[in-house]
């Protein structure tokens, strides 16, 4: 078996990102690594995008078009929707990072648990390389048909881009 120093396990409270924090917990116990647990929460901008129907008018919040320039504006409802969303982030955020923290208590491993915000992909890629890290576990979510198609996902980014192998646990 490969022996690693640094192992990043990227966790989003996904089951099977719950699967690679085990793989990382077991890693850990047979190599004594060290384990970053990271959490990495999407920027929220806060804007709904609107489309407005008549192209001399501009929508009171969101997006708009005006002679096939896209205008972006904003309102107090806008600041409310944000402000929403972050409260539900944050505490789901709060219940999976505790999920977690519970789950290396129970196995009695030390591990250092991290939470950014950005680009998933980006950052945990960002992250591995700013900490030398030798191995990075990510979960596969699964993404299906058309939304894996346009968007990717992040266990193909971050395998694609990450300068040290990638783990993906299904």
């Amino acid at each position: 078996m490969l022996n690693f120093s640094n192992i990043l396990v990227a966790y989003d409270g996904s089951t099977s990102s719950m699967k690679a924090v085990k793989m990382g917990i077991e890693m850990k116990k047979q190599s004594n690594a060290a384990l970053t647990i990271l959490h990495v929460l999407e920027e929220t901008t806060g804007y709904i995008p609107v489309q407005s129907t008549r192209p001399d008018t501009v929508p009171t919040g969101g997006m708009g078009s005006v002679d096939g320039l896209n205008i972006y504006t904003h309102n107090a409802r806008d600041d409310a929707y944000r402000e929403q969303k972050v409260a539900v982030q944050n505490a789901t955020t709060e219940e999976s990072i505790n999920e977690v923290h519970s789950l290396l208590a129970q196995e009695r491993v030390n591990a250092a648990v991290e939470v950014l915000h950005g680009d998933p992909a980006k950052t945990i890629c960002n992250f591995a390389e700013e900490q030398a890290t030798d191995l990075v576990i990510i979960g596969s979510r699964g993404l299906g048909g058309l939304k894996k198609l346009i968007l990717g996902s992040v266990s193909d980014k971050v395998t694609n881009t990450a300068n040290c192998p990638v783990l993906v646990a299904k």
